[in-house]
């Protein structure tokens, strides 16, 4: 196909939607076989089994539900989006049916382009852009809704390894140290929960369903999950460079380090896991507006003096909690 492809792909849009309607499903799935093993097992006693599942059945739980949910509209919102396009593709003169605004200049595009005026474009304009494009759209939602799975999970383990560890050296760069977290995340229950959680949300059921070691389903599973972290990090890529051909270095800069922290994600733990923290940091700052608000005007009134950006950061702060049902 010639020319430069404005829009989105409506079976793309289709695909992830189903997608999303899959893994809510295998979610909710999830969520009633783990309620049913932690509240029946009878070999888990004492005040820690109690805690936790009081934790589970009224928090946890709670919050799987929200996310499926979540899921559920985002994956609705897809399919309509993509009939939307079909229709108006349809209507577009010399459109033949197809995927709406395939070519510069096409009437049926129905969004603005972020890369009109661009000395270069890297990648068509429903990967470029950012701000318009619904397939990018679909994926700042997958990043903030696994965001939440992901800083528990890292936020429960990062303490433990920077305890344990007796320099920064030694937490980066020992194998011996890997080893020694790797050890801790697979005997702690609490991180082995948390783990599986995050691991569902990654793409990574190999390891979060303990699938058997070389099996087809292991192997294909663990690809996907590569996969998954490979489109963030191209999409960071392209970001990279389509913001220094619109001279906005500083977002290019920041599509950068996003990048980097993409790459360290595949980094075993303890660095893929503080990696994994900051990836799900900078989702929650790219998404929700209260957290954005609050880190801006805590950067903004550092030079006006500390007080007022701590009251702003306290005020922002209740809105995230009650965005999160904290």
């Amino acid at each position: 196909m010639a020319g430069n492809l404005w829009g989105a792909d409506v079976e793309q849009l289709r695909t992830l939607a189903q997608q999303f309607g899959q893994v809510s499903d295998t979610l909710l799935q999830t969520s009633s076989h783990l309620t049913n093993q932690i509240n029946s097992t009878p070999a888990w006693k004492g005040n820690d089994a109690n805690q936790f599942r009081s934790n589970w059945n009224s928090s946890h739980r709670a919050l799987i539900e929200q996310t499926v949910r979540a899921l559920k509209d985002e994956s609705k919102k897809l399919l309509d989006n993509a009939n939307q396009q079909e229709r108006a593709s349809d209507a577009a003169p010399g459109s033949g049916g197809g995927p709406v605004g395939v070519f510069a200049g096409d009437p049926g595009w129905t969004g603005d382009s972020g890369g009109k005026g661009r000395p270069f474009q890297l990648g068509p304009d429903w990967l470029a852009d950012s701000e318009n494009s619904p397939f990018r759209g679909g994926w700042e939602t997958y990043n903030l809704v696994k965001a939440f799975p992901n800083l528990r999970a890292g936020l429960f383990d990062l303490p433990v390894f920077i305890r344990k560890a007796d320099s920064l050296g030694e937490f980066l760069f020992s194998k011996d140290f890997r080893n020694v977290a790797k050890a801790f995340q697979d005997s702690n229950p609490l991180s082995q929960y948390f783990n599986t959680s995050s691991e569902l949300f990654d793409g990574r059921w190999d390891t979060a369903l303990n699938l058997a070691d070389g099996g087809r389903a292991a192997k294909i599973f663990d690809v996907g999950g590569k996969l998954l972290g490979g489109v963030g990090v191209g999409l960071d890529a392209i970001d990279v460079v389509n913001n220094f051909s619109d001279q906005k270095y500083g977002e290019a800069g920041y599509s950068f380090i996003k990048m980097g922290i993409g790459f360290a994600s595949f980094a075993p733990p303890p660095v893929g896991t503080a990696a994994m923290v900051a990836s799900g940091a900078l989702a929650l700052y790219d998404n929700v507006p209260a957290v954005k608000e609050t880190v801006n005007a805590i950067g903004g009134s550092i030079a006006d003096g500390a007080e007022a950006a701590w009251e702003g950061a306290g005020d922002t702060a209740d809105k995230v909690g009650d965005f999160f049902g904290f």
